[in-house]
């Protein structure tokens, strides 16, 4: 939100036009807003910073070449409460002032409008959103550190539960899926077919279906947060056929075959600790 202006000074400098404003005409202007408000004033403020404001939209816009309209109408709602809160008495600019909060409206509209589902836009949300995203950035530049380290330090550092960091993680890279798409397994159904009716009290196929593709997807998640090695081990000996030996397994890696075992065991007190927080045991898998 406060990344600077790039340096314009360094540029060749544009023709003044009719439009642009000196710093007497502004102050001016301001004034008989804020003071009288005189609505004629307060419209060629807007006019005459619409281009600054439509220069930044297009810097945040996703379209490419194409203008989103959208973001010029909130940078343009931007420039307005900036017209309206700004302070002529600080001996500022009034284009240093409008920056902030073009970025600030044009920042919080594209939050709001990352998913259908409203999520939490609070400044404690957005804080802590941004504080989440440069701990995981910082993380991921350390090979030595798995993902289950990962999110444990940062949880310690947010001073949140591993659920929480599991949130916030979905807020900052979660999408919307629609309905309307094949459902996963063999069946052609289609998920919107699959969602559970209020009304029923039986436990049909689809809901039975649902739960088993539900369990594999936290499986799947609890060892892709394994260590390599310890997750390459327990899949090697529990889920391929035929599964393979202790011997083989330390022949490979160069280790003993205690030790292929131990670390066997890691990884399965490891997966044992990520079921027990979902409220999940081995007969949730029978």
């Amino acid at each position: 939100m406060n990344k600077p202006v790039p340096n314009f000074g360094s540029r060749p400098r544009r023709k003044r036009s009719a439009e642009m404003l000196s710093a007497k005409e502004e102050l001016h202007l301001i004034r008989a807003w804020q003071s009288r408000g005189d609505m004629r004033a307060r419209d060629r403020l807007i006019q005459a910073f619409a281009p600054l404001a439509t220069a930044i939209a297009k810097r945040f816009s996703k379209s490419g070449a194409e203008i989103d309209l959208d973001l010029i109408q909130q940078a343009n709602i931007g420039l307005m409460k900036a017209v309206d809160r700004f302070d002529p008495d600080r001996d500022n600019r009034f284009a240093t002032y409008a920056i902030w909060w073009v970025r600030a409206e044009i920042q919080s509209y594209s939050r709001a409008n990352t998913s259908i589902v409203r999520r939490p836009n609070s400044a404690l949300a957005r804080k802590a959103v941004a504080q989440f995203a440069a701990l995981e950035a910082e993380m991921m530049t350390d090979p030595q550190i798995d993902r289950a380290e990962a999110d444990q330090r940062i949880a310690e550092a947010l001073k949140v539960s591993i659920e929480r960091v599991s949130e916030l993680r979905a807020q900052i890279s979660g999408r919307d899926h629609s309905l309307n798409v094949p459902a996963l397994g063999d069946t052609d159904e289609d998920r919107v077919a699959l969602l559970v009716d209020p009304d029923s009290l039986e436990e049909s196929a689809a809901v039975q279906r649902l739960a088993i593709i539900a369990l594999r997807t936290v499986l799947v998640e609890a060892l892709s947060a394994l260590p390599d090695r310890e997750r390459d081990i327990v899949v090697a000996t529990q889920v391929t056929d035929p599964p393979a030996t202790l011997e083989g397994l330390g022949a490979q890696y160069g280790i003993s075959k205690e030790r292929v075992r131990q670390l066997r065991e890691r990884g399965f007190e490891r997966l044992r600790a990520a079921m027990l927080k979902r409220d999940l045991g081995p007969d949730s898998f029978v």
